[in-house]
């Protein structure tokens, strides 16, 4: 194994010892305990990020429409709990993208344009 692979293998393994991690992964295995809310929050999942990848007024509507149709899911301590848990998860994920491409300073600029 080369340096590189192995100082991966360390971030992976700080990665799955934060609690962002384990909070989530815990949660993710309860939600999955219950076949029909698992189902339930992978449907809102997809229908939301489908919307989020719209542009303009498509998106306010198609977003006001999942939001109504998966009300249900607000008030669901566990999925609650869930959405919650995985956003900071993510949030973690991010962050540390960012701060990997910062670092490694590679030329993104085109992307802006």
């Amino acid at each position: 194994m080369g340096e590189t692979e192995r100082i991966m293998d360390q971030l992976l393994q700080q990665v799955k010892s934060t609690r962002e991690f384990n909070q989530y992964q815990n949660l993710l295995q309860r939600v999955k305990a219950q076949p029909d809310l698992y189902r339930r929050i992978g449907e809102y999942r997809r229908r939301s990020i489908a919307a989020q990848m719209r542009n303009g007024e498509d998106f306010i509507a198609e977003n006001n429409n999942v939001q109504k149709e998966f009300a249900d899911l607000q008030n669901n301590g566990l999925a609650g709990e869930f959405f919650a848990s995985e956003h900071q998860y993510c949030s973690m994920i991010r962050k540390l993208n960012n701060r990997f491409m910062e670092g490694v300073e590679i030329d993104t600029s085109f992307l802006d344009q």
